[in-house]
């Protein structure tokens, strides 16, 4: 059991003056059934005596019980700074993982009867003291002076909770190292790994003769995981379809292995779904390109310059009906009225059939040599700039 690896000498009164966790560890030395009474009673005490912990001075003499050289063997990971500064961090065997835990319990239990004596309620007391001190204080509006012990208590409390969670570090590279290369940047996993051991803490029940390192491990590679599944594609798929399209490439692969393609309905049947459901899946494993991806030999054009601006109207709808035949009208004005009609008749401007020069030219009595000379004048007239201008946007300029 748990509470064997700690000599049982009962509760002892604190004295005057900051206890050191050594000293807190002797005065919460009481078997594991009578710990939660005792540390109650201890609260209390301290409470009424004002009593601080002091937990800065347990951290320098585990800084310096390890030189860097002599550090744990870390996984390599390609942070070199990182793992350097993380040698000078001694790990927790497993008698100190009870002992930080036990500690925890008490500071969380001593800030949180603070949050009591406030009006809070036993259950948003035991809720708000998992926050960060600065949450708290900005929430509840806290001021060093009528709230000087709860403040106290509550950076005890963060700062045992660092504590705790430097000891437990070299947890999370161990699962970072298999993870890597997926996508994710290694130190953002490493944070994200970081981060998700205060929820160990805060889960973690010593009582059940688990080491903490075993449960933390969990908690790293279900935050690892979460960080993969939300952040290694550029348009982010849901957690459930990413497990299930992982399910459905493993039957994919043994089919590959007995030298053939899966239909979708053969998917469907080995993992018990439906073939749509599987058609679904599968049409998310689609690839990312940047629009700014150069194209051609020489890298001269991107991608984005290839397709359409869908803002844009394009030119032929964007023209109303009837404003090519107002326009034309406007401009045949300008022209004398045999030139008109000459125009109107070669070219069916009317909505006729077009005519030829000499069908024009036995109406008007006149050669058919004349007619060409008229319908040249008239069109001479028409390019002139001012009657261009009208006609100028329905031109094909390329």
């Amino acid at each position: 059991m748990i509470h064997k690896l700690l000599p049982r000498k009962g509760l002892k009164a604190p004295s005057p003056g900051p206890v050191a966790l050594d000293q807190l560890d002797q005065m919460l030395d009481v078997e594991t059934v009578r710990f939660a009474k005792s540390a109650n009673q201890l609260a209390r005490q301290f409470q009424r005596q004002n009593i601080d912990v002091n937990v800065a001075g347990y951290r320098e003499r585990r800084l310096v019980a390890v030189k860097p050289t002599e550090g744990p063997n870390l996984p390599d990971v390609r942070g070199g700074f990182y793992q350097l500064e993380l040698r000078r961090i001694p790990p927790m065997d497993r008698e100190e993982e009870f002992r930080m835990a036990r500690r925890h319990e008490f500071l969380k239990l001593r800030a949180q009867l603070e949050l009591e004596r406030l009006g809070l309620s036993a259950a948003k007391a035991e809720g708000l003291v998992t926050r960060p001190r600065s949450e708290i204080v900005r929430q509840l509006h806290l001021d060093e002076r009528s709230n000087d012990y709860l403040l106290r208590c509550l950076k005890q409390l963060e700062e045992l909770r660092n504590l705790f969670v430097e000891g437990a570090l070299h947890i999370v590279l161990g699962t970072v190292a298999r993870y890597r290369g997926l996508g994710v940047d290694t130190p953002d996993l490493i944070q994200e790994g970081n981060a998700s051991l205060f929820q160990a803490i805060d889960g973690f029940d010593w009582r059940r003769d688990v080491r903490f390192r075993t449960y933390a491990q969990y908690w790293v590679q279900q935050a690892v995981l979460k960080m993969l599944y939300n952040s290694s594609r550029t348009v982010r798929v849901p957690i459930w379809v990413q497990k299930l399209l992982g399910r459905i490439r493993r039957v994919q692969q043994e089919g590959r292995r007995d030298g053939r393609e899966l239909s979708h309905a053969e998917i469907a049947e080995r993992l018990q779904l439906t073939p749509e459901r599987v058609k679904q899946v599968l049409e998310t494993k689609r690839y990312a390109v940047s629009l700014d991806a150069a194209i051609g030999p020489e890298g001269d054009g991107t991608m984005g310059q290839l397709l359409a601006d869908e803002s844009l109207v394009p030119v032929p709808e964007s023209v109303r009906e009837g404003d090519l035949r107002a326009s034309i009208e406007e401009v045949l004005q300008e022209l004398p009225d045999r030139e008109q009609m000459i125009l109107r008749r070669r070219f069916g401007l009317d909505g006729r059939e077009p005519e030829t020069l000499g069908e024009i030219a036995v109406d008007l009595g006149i050669t058919a040599e004349r007619v060409r000379q008229l319908q040249n004048a008239a069109l001479v007239r028409l390019q002139k700039p001012g009657n261009l201008r009208g006609l100028r946007s329905f031109v094909d300029q390329s």
